[in-house]
């Protein structure tokens, strides 16, 4: 105990490297030669005291030591003081006792206390504090040196090498060698202070990284024993108190699954549970091995992980289902149906025979409008039950998409004939349906492909059921593939890019085709649309459909809408008042831009009421649909004439005319071809008029070709003639040549 307390007192901050070491160590430099000091003069008091007897040397030996013990006292707080009053009392005591004391002994003991002063100041001061004290030390050595010269014999001259020797040593070589010493120290603790300051640097920077790796990080040794743990980790791992983590083990902490060595943590990667929680998973991955032989792991919590996991491998026989069969009837979907046909044609290549067929439900949209989708569901489902239950278990059956069902059939010879597959087929359809105790009528359209004879393939014998399927019709249902039929669809196909690319770039032309009174004399025009492909004229009635079929007509009819507005605003400036009339279909009133275009049309050119008649081709399905009659209404009431075309062969004719406010009627080619022959055709055509006539409406017979049907026509009333035998159809070019030079012709009509 009293042992370390003196070591404490006087070897202050043994161990400390910060700014205050220097004052440190002359604070215990200064006790030690302050304690020493006292020692000595301690030991000069009793001897003294006890042998010499002498009271004078024994009051002063007092006196100073009670000031080297009040030095010693205040050294604490007051060193550089302490240090410079116990120099000069070093100084004070060896002049004293240089004067005083005769004695040769004594005189050498204040000399060596003298030449002492420069390294004592050396180590309580700086250098240059201790150089300035060996030059003054000069000044007694040279006048005691002067005195022993004079005063020993010329023989004895070793007193004066001693002094010499004691001088040079004391007072020049220990000062200058310990200035050496200090100063290496110095320059050494500087430098290991620089190397404590980027020592601690690395360490905080590697404690950031180590903090914020992103995942959580364990240290460990060799032997599995934690080190360090980042917080990430200590909260991963549950670990509250440093205390109980530090030294710990990874076994401790984590268990180890699949079998894996007690050593996991040596692994690349491990999967492990935490002991205290093992709903919790963790991944356990080894980045590097460290240079002292430590593991730095990662950790990972895989629990969520595996949780989906789990929950992928509990769907996984769902997922496969829903990925080979239809969620609504269970049925195999397209690629699963293909490929257990294609399994069956695999295994019986060379004595099977069979036919697909695709069934598409023909009134299903209607089914879904009137009874909604849910039922229109329910349709479905027990379509598929009742197809299934009258198929044998050699047949495959499959919902493709929508309304359609493929069914794969082995066949024997006798119903490879198609009248005999047709009545086949059409035994295994369900005529009727049960929905909610109703009892539905069931209509369906077919394409049929044999095997081997129309594909060796599902792939292709399905791809030929869908061609044969588009042929199918109202009347006829059942469809079969033939070569013939690709060819006409690889045809239309054809054609149907050629006239999308020609409507796209304004080649369809308007021929004119008269339409005149009476007395002969030219009334109005019809526009009719005419295409030439590759030099040869197309129909209209091929192309119509076409454009129809492609979404087109919208922008045909705009096109053949804008040059004619063209036409009719020369006319209407050079005063000829002839009306062209251009037949629509319906789609293109159901267009919204095209029916903007009309209207905007009439708003920015009022004439064009009494030059531009609107036919609508009342045998148009889309007819009948309202928004067709209320844009009807509209343009009438902006000033446009309607026509009824093709009256007496569409959708609901007489409703038509109460339905659509239409001024001129034309009655079809097919009611005046038989004139004026066929009585019946006589009796419809006279009904036709006068029923115009009640209705205030204007008579356009059309597909006139002799004077005798010219004639009765006459005779029966219509108000207008237009056929062959007038004129035939002729380019709008025609009229518009010379500075409408034909056209000018028929000006004053009215």
């Amino acid at each position: 105990m009293l042992i370390d307390s003196l070591k404490q007192y006087f070897f202050i901050d043994s161990d400390q490297t910060s700014g205050q070491s220097e004052a440190s160590f002359q604070l215990s430099i200064l006790r030690i030669l302050i304690a020493l000091t006292i020692s000595i003069f301690f030991i000069s008091e009793l001897h003294s005291l006890f042998i010499h007897g002498e009271l004078f040397f024994f009051e002063m030996n007092s006196l100073y030591l009670c000031a080297l013990f009040t030095l010693l006292y205040f050294s604490q707080n007051h060193s550089q003081t302490t240090a410079s009053l116990f120099v000069l009392s070093l100084v004070l005591v060896s002049g004293v006792m240089l004067l005083t004391n005769p004695e040769k002994e004594s005189e050498k003991y204040a000399l060596i206390a003298l030449y002492s002063i420069p390294l004592i100041t050396r180590l309580l001061f700086s250098f240059k504090a201790s150089l300035v004290v060996m030059v003054l030390n000069f000044v007694p050595f040279y006048l005691v040196t002067t005195q022993w010269l004079n005063s020993l014999p010329a023989n004895e001259s070793s007193s004066f090498y001693f002094q010499l020797l004691t001088f040079m040593t004391l007072n020049i070589g220990l000062p200058l060698a310990v200035s050496q010493i200090i100063h290496s120290l110095e320059n050494h603790s500087t430098r290991m202070r620089a190397l404590y300051r980027k020592l601690n640097e690395n360490y905080l920077l590697y404690e950031e990284f180590f903090e914020n790796t992103g995942t959580p990080t364990l240290l460990c040794d060799q032997r599995g024993v934690l080190i360090k743990a980042n917080q990430l980790a200590k909260k991963l791992l549950g670990q509250k108190h440093h205390s109980t983590f530090s030294g710990t083990r990874m076994g401790d902490w984590l268990s180890p699954l699949n079998n894996e060595s007690k050593l996991f943590w040596q692994s690349n990667k491990a999967e492990c549970t935490l002991k205290h929680n093992t709903d919790m998973h963790i991944q356990v991955r080894r980045a590097s091995l460290t240079n002292h032989g430590h593991y730095i792991l990662h950790l990972d919590n895989m629990t969520e992980f595996r949780a989906i996991q789990q929950q992928l491998e509990n769907t996984q026989q769902t997922n496969s289902r829903l990925a080979h069969f239809d969620l609504l009837t269970l049925l195999p979907n397209h690629l699963n149906f293909c490929r257990q046909v294609n399994i069956k044609i695999n295994e019986q290549e060379h004595h099977l025979t069979g036919a697909m067929f695709i069934i598409r439900i023909s009134q299903f949209k209607l089914l879904n409008k009137q009874y909604g989708k849910d039922n229109a569901n329910k349709i479905i489902l027990n379509f598929s039950k009742a197809l299934q239950n009258k198929l044998s278990d050699q047949a495959i059956v499959g919902r493709l998409r929508g309304v359609k069902f493929a069914c794969f059939v082995p066949l024997n010879q006798t119903h490879l004939i198609q009248k005999n597959l047709s009545a086949l087929i059409q035994s295994l359809l369900p005529a009727q349906l049960m929905l909610d105790g109703r009892r539905l009528n069931m209509d369906y359209q077919l394409g049929i492909s044999y095997y081997h004879t129309d594909g060796k393939t599902a792939e292709e014998l399905l791809e030929h059921c869908e061609m044969a399927l588009e042929y199918s019709t109202s009347t006829d249902k059942f469809s079969f593939y033939n070569h013939n039929l690709e060819s006409k669809l690889v045809r239309e196909h054809n054609l149907s890019l050629k006239l999308s690319a020609a409507i796209k770039h304004k080649k369809i032309d308007i021929w004119l085709q008269p339409q005149v009174n009476a007395s002969g004399e030219v009334r109005s025009f019809e526009a009719l649309a005419r295409w030439k492909n590759e030099g040869v004229f197309v129909s209209p009635m091929v192309f119509i459909k076409l454009a129809e079929d492609l979404g087109m007509l919208p922008l045909l009819a705009e096109n053949l809408v804008r040059e004619l507005v063209d036409t009719l605003s020369v006319w209407h400036q050079e005063h000829i008042k002839t009306p062209i009339a251009l037949n629509l279909a319906g789609q293109e009133l159901m267009n919204d831009a095209f029916f903007a275009l009309l209207m905007t049309l009439i708003a920015d050119n009022p004439w064009l009421s009494n030059m531009l008649e609107l036919e609508i081709t009342e045998t148009s399905s889309v007819m009948t649909h309202p928004l067709i009659h209320k844009r009807l209404r509209s343009l009438s009431q902006y000033g446009y004439a309607i026509a009824i075309d093709d009256f007496g062969t569409g959708q609901a004719s007489l409703g038509q005319l109460v339905d659509i406010p239409a001024n001129i009627l034309k009655i079809d080619r097919r009611f005046v071809s038989p004139l004026p022959q066929d009585q019946r055709h006589v009796d419809i055509v006279k009904s036709t008029i006068q029923l115009a006539n009640s209705l205030n409406m204007q008579v356009v017979a059309e597909g006139i070709e002799t004077k005798e049907q010219a004639t009765l026509l006459i005779a029966l009333g219509c108000h207008t003639l237009q056929g062959y035998y007038y004129s035939k159809p002729s380019p709008l070019s025609d009229w518009t040549a010379n500075g409408h030079e034909k056209a000018k012709q028929h000006r004053m009509v009215y």
